[in-house]
């Protein structure tokens, strides 16, 4: 996640660690006191963190997690990747480790929490469309990044479809961001590239070679926010896994949205809508 004040955060969730390459440069890691799956910007100098089990805020300067919603509470579930809409909503999924299609889509704003999407295997990366009305939502298992209609004013979801596949032999589609024209930047696991997907047809129109298989989530940076930023795994180990690349492009990204919802410390709702 790039951040205007403080420059480019990414997350060990594995290693349960929290990185910084600040606005001149200057690397530090900071040990998390609680295992975070992915950030979003937060109220003041915090951090929104959802974490393994739930959501809480994050010091980035301690690194402690302070967890105030509790959604999951099992080794074969955890949450996973995230998402801010413009109005501050965090859309979050949740990933099963047990092969079940048992993850769900949340979202979370002022009015609490409710699960929006079932069945998923592993949701993961997920941005809109420029104009806001169209959510893009990969399930990893499933191989999909899917378009789902999106209404801002509401945080309703319409219609979905399939904007792209990828087949089960070429890699997993993991996290994605959407560039200033409104195409999709795809971090594809086992492929080690990140491939431009046209907004209209979902054909690959150009792509980004990463000297290693696992790439598993890009962002855009910098001051022009023309940086792709790459997060890649050490999986297995590989070569060159577990390192952060950055390519400079000639397209743009768009600022990181702020969370505007409320956290307080409880469980998930027994009834909520879903699709």
């Amino acid at each position: 996640m790039w951040d205007d004040q403080a420059g480019l955060y990414w997350v060990d969730i594995a290693g349960q660690q929290l990185f910084n390459k600040n606005l001149d440069g200057v690397d530090s890691t900071i040990a998390l006191s609680r295992k975070t799956t992915s950030i979003g910007l937060g109220p003041h100098q915090k951090l929104l963190a959802v974490t393994s089990t739930g959501f809480g805020w994050l010091h980035a300067s301690t690194g402690t997690v302070e967890q105030k919603l509790h959604v999951y509470a099992t080794d074969s579930i955890t949450m996973n990747d995230s998402a801010i809409d413009e109005r501050g909503r965090c859309w979050a999924g949740s990933a099963g480790r047990d092969g079940s299609q048992r993850g769900t889509l949340y979202r979370l704003d002022e009015q609490g929490i409710a699960a929006k999407v079932r069945h998923l295997g592993m949701s993961n990366g997920m941005d809109w469309s420029p104009g806001g009305d169209i959510l893009y939502h990969v399930d990893s298992t499933a191989g999909t990044v899917i378009a789902r209609e999106y209404d801002m004013g509401s945080g309703e979801l319409g219609e979905s479809r399939i904007h792209c596949s990828v087949p089960a032999k070429a890699g997993l589609p993991d996290g994605l961001t959407v560039d200033a024209e409104g195409d999709i930047w795809l971090a594809v696991w086992g492929l080690g590239q990140v491939c431009r997907l046209d907004a209209n047809t979902g054909q690959v129109t150009a792509t980004v070679e990463v000297p290693t298989p696992y790439t598993t989530s890009c962002t855009f940076g910098g001051p022009d926010l023309s940086t792709l930023y790459i997060t890649t795994a050490n999986y297995r180990p590989s070569a060159g896994g577990g390192l952060l690349y950055a390519a400079e492009l000639p397209v743009h990204g768009h600022h990181a949205n702020r969370f505007g919802g409320a956290l307080w410390r409880g469980r998930e709702p027994a009834e909520h809508s879903g699709q």
